[in-house]
């Protein structure tokens, strides 16, 4: 019987389903659920919205199985495309530039916190372009609003989550303009979106992008 509230895992989701727990992480990790840490935990309350995320993707894994089937179509086209805004975004910004940027990129000098073990994990930024110098950082809700029972999750710089994201934002804004590199920062509310800040897609996000990247555009 499922529970709302419990937490529960990948592995267990993966179990449950007779899928391997690898080949279903590797599946979350590919429909960047933009509320997941990156490095993180899989491990959701049950019956949250993440859950249903989650069990989307499982459902794909399964070939589409009765809960996909039973969603509508405008549910399942927002569980395909919402969940990957901040691609989106920078799919945008390799249009309007003219150059395809490095996602995930890391810099030696940009690192979180030291874990138990004194070791550094790096600081991903969204999308790097080493021809212009600059970065571009794509902001969700969560960099903006409390995201409930994930903010409140301890974290290795001895900080709820929520409070080392923010952290964490300080350090990218504070460090790569040090090294010389330029940052532009577009954030959800810049978009049309809707009730969950997620965005709806319209032709006028690109010219949205244009405008804040207008003196990098050569």
């Amino acid at each position: 019987m499922t529970i709302p509230g419990q937490l529960i895992t990948a592995v267990d989701m993966a179990l449950a389903s007779g899928i391997d727990p690898k080949r279903f992480r590797a599946a979350l990790r590919a429909a960047s659920l933009g509320w997941h840490p990156h490095n993180g935990r899989w491990e959701v309350v049950r019956g949250s919205d993440q859950h249903q995320d989650m069990e989307r993707v499982m459902a794909g894994l399964c070939g589409g199985g009765s809960h996909l089937r039973s969603m509508s179509k405008a549910a399942q086209h927002v569980s395909r495309t919402a969940i990957k805004d901040e691609h989106y975004v920078l799919d945008l910004c390799d249009v309007v530039l003219g150059l395809k940027a490095v996602r995930q990129h890391c810099f030696p000098f940009l690192t979180g916190d030291p874990d138990w073990r004194g070791c550094r994990k790096p600081l991903p930024v969204d999308g790097f372009y080493p021809a212009l110098g600059l970065v571009v950082e794509y902001h969700e809700r969560q960099h903006r609003e409390r995201v409930g029972f994930f903010d409140d999750k301890p974290t290795v710089s001895g900080v709820p989550r929520g409070e080392q994201r923010r952290m964490y934002d300080e350090r990218r804004a504070d460090l790569l303009p040090r090294h010389g590199y330029s940052l532009v920062v577009l954030n959800v509310d810049e978009f049309a979106h809707d009730r969950a800040k997620r965005l709806l897609r319209t032709p006028q996000d690109q010219a949205v992008v244009s405008r804040r990247l207008a003196r990098f555009i050569g």
